[in-house]
């Protein structure tokens, strides 16, 4: 992970604080929004059976927070967990540093389209081979 000049706090070793606070802004809500999702799913203040995505649920019932807290959830604190927070760190900021450098509304549209693209198409492919990770255990199908 690039930890990046401030995170090393002059080779005194890793300042925790420095580094989040060098990720940039939309990698960054990104990041504490999953972060607190998974924390909130971890102390049981919500089941993660409300947040994963279901057609009938969003469209029928009207829980639309199913649109944005799928996009969320990464399971329960693991060594799972901690790479899908590498990988989502990473290569967010390597988006929001490099090619949409200077251009935060251009990426926020980017992971807009790529919510709306997923959503538009789950309610046809959501069957045995699309599963979600409930938890640390098991994949539960949610068909």
């Amino acid at each position: 992970m690039d930890l990046g000049p401030a995170a090393l706090a002059g080779g005194n070793g890793f300042d925790l604080m420095s580094w989040y606070m060098d990720i940039p802004v939309i990698s960054r809500l990104y990041l504490t929004s999953a972060f607190l999702t998974t924390a909130a799913c971890a102390v049981d203040l919500i089941s993660p059976y409300r947040l994963y995505f279901n057609a009938n649920l969003i469209f029928q019932q009207g829980q639309l927070w199913r649109l944005v807290t799928s996009f969320l959830y990464f399971g329960m604190f693991s060594i799972d967990f901690l790479f899908h927070m590498y990988f989502l760190v990473r290569y967010c900021r390597l988006l929001e540093e490099g090619d949409f450098r200077g251009r935060t509304a251009n990426f926020v549209l980017l992971l807009l389209f790529g919510v709306v693209a997923i959503v538009a198409v789950a309610p046809f492919f959501f069957g045995p081979l699309f599963r979600i990770k409930l938890n640390i255990h098991d994949d539960v199908y949610l068909g």
